[in-house]
């Protein structure tokens, strides 16, 4: 007896490159979401239970910091895979996941990976080649991390937060930010400052505004 499968799963398993590796049977275990954009795709700390593969779309993960304060910490595109590294750590999800525009995501219960999918050695070797991959980004982003200046960093904090909150004007408590980024409040302060005097951003209270999304863009990507 033939099995029916949506065709959006059958759509979904064949963008990710997965249809010889996954029987029939599995596939009517298989979802696909479609995640609005800034719709949170996991949360920090959730029990695993799936593997999460970008079919369309990008998501950003976001790390949180003891007082609130959100970092984005890499982006995963089409065919990118959430839960991979808790999976072989097992463990609970590491970062929350928010998609940054409309995204399409092929939804693989842990059941599946554990029955299907540790079995298939073309499987692991493209699961090799994921974790490398993540590995050598991390890498790049930690060795550029060294050696860019602190205003760079900064500029690109403040860009991705205006981004997430969608608005020129973001929440900004020095000594949240300080602990987060590992600058101190006096450094901070002196690099706000040389920023409002180049006419980038305006500091009031608890907030920051950004008035030149364009030069704080160039700051950001020289980073």
């Amino acid at each position: 007896m033939s099995i029916k499968v949506h065709p959006d799963i059958t759509a979904a398993v064949l963008k990710a490159n997965l249809h010889e590796i996954i029987t029939d049977e599995a596939l009517t275990t298989l979802q696909v979401k479609m995640y609005k954009k800034n719709e949170t795709v996991v949360v920090s700390g959730n029990e695993l239970k799936y593997f999460y593969i970008v079919i369309e779309g990008r998501v950003a993960i976001h790390n949180y910091s003891d007082q609130g304060n959100i970092a984005v910490v890499d982006y995963v595109e089409k065919n990118g895979v959430l839960g991979d590294l808790e999976f072989f750590q097992q463990c609970n999800y590491l970062h929350t996941a928010v998609a940054v525009v409309p995204s399409t995501i092929l939804l693989i219960p842990l059941e599946i990976v554990h029955s299907h999918l540790t079995r298939s050695v073309s499987f692991l070797s493209h699961m090799c080649t994921v974790l490398t991959d993540k590995l050598m980004k991390s890498s790049v982003k930690n060795a550029r991390s060294l050696l860019y200046p602190a205003k760079n960093k900064l500029c690109k904090y403040i860009l991705q937060t205006s981004e997430k909150f969608e608005s020129a004007t973001i929440p900004f408590v020095m000594k949240d930010i300080s602990s987060m980024m590992g600058i101190s409040d006096r450094h901070i302060r002196r690099l706000l400052s040389d920023l409002a005097q180049e006419q980038i951003i305006i500091k009031e209270n608890r907030t920051l505004k950004v008035l030149d999304m364009e030069q704080l863009h160039r700051y950001s990507t020289d980073f």
